[in-house]
């Protein structure tokens, strides 16, 4: 009699990412490496790259707030003044609206100065929240013209990907429970093995 798991494949041990489209309900397991979440479902394990799991969550929170209308700002301890060159200042100047939609307390400072007392409260606790003001401008500096209705979109999956948990950070559970979301919405999430029920007694 056999029980357990067998890798999925005879030669490569890992599968393809999957389409988020086709996960099945997941149960967080743990982290692996300091990298990657391991999941358990109905047909087998899955690995979980927890820096682009994380970014989506992050991400459809922050897009479901907006559309909302109620986004929660938590502020900042100490603002963070961000400093720019003139023609990134005149970027940052055009987003201002939409960064304050997205929960942002953003404000002129002076020359090409910003003063940034507050941030989405699903962000706090996060990365350095001046790094991804400069991670917006840098964005729009190399896409000077995406669609009105891309704008929004843009700011927000910049500062997610800024602010979301990174490679190489151990999380504590309840760390790995806010980067893991299901079912049907985790990016990177790839199908490590099949559960096999084969009974081969005789």
């Amino acid at each position: 009699m056999q029980t357990g798991f067998q890798p999925v494949g005879q030669t490569q041990s890992l599968q393809a990412p999957l389409s988020s489209d086709y996960l099945p309900v997941l149960r967080l397991v743990g982290q692996v490496a300091a990298t990657y979440l391991i999941a358990e479902g109905p047909d087998g394990l899955y690995l979980i790259d927890q820096h682009a799991a994380h970014e989506r969550v992050l991400f459809e929170q922050m897009m479901a707030q907006a559309r909302s209308g109620i986004v929660p700002s938590q502020a900042l301890l100490e603002a963070a003044v961000v400093e720019l060159t003139p023609e990134k200042a005149g970027i940052l100047e055009e987003r201002l609206d939409v960064l304050k939609g997205l929960g942002f307390e953003i404000e002129n400072f002076g020359p090409n100065s910003f003063t940034l007392r507050a941030i989405p409260a699903i962000l706090a606790g996060g990365g350095d929240p001046a790094e991804a003001i400069y991670a917006v401008v840098n964005a729009f500096e190399e896409d000077e013209t995406p669609l009105m209705e891309e704008i929004q979109d843009l700011v927000a999956a910049r500062v997610c990907k800024r602010m979301a948990i990174k490679a190489g950070q151990i999380l504590s559970p309840e760390e790995q429970k806010k980067s893991f979301t299901q079912p049907g919405n985790l990016s990177g999430a790839t199908h490590l093995s099949a559960w096999s029920s084969n009974d081969d007694s005789s």
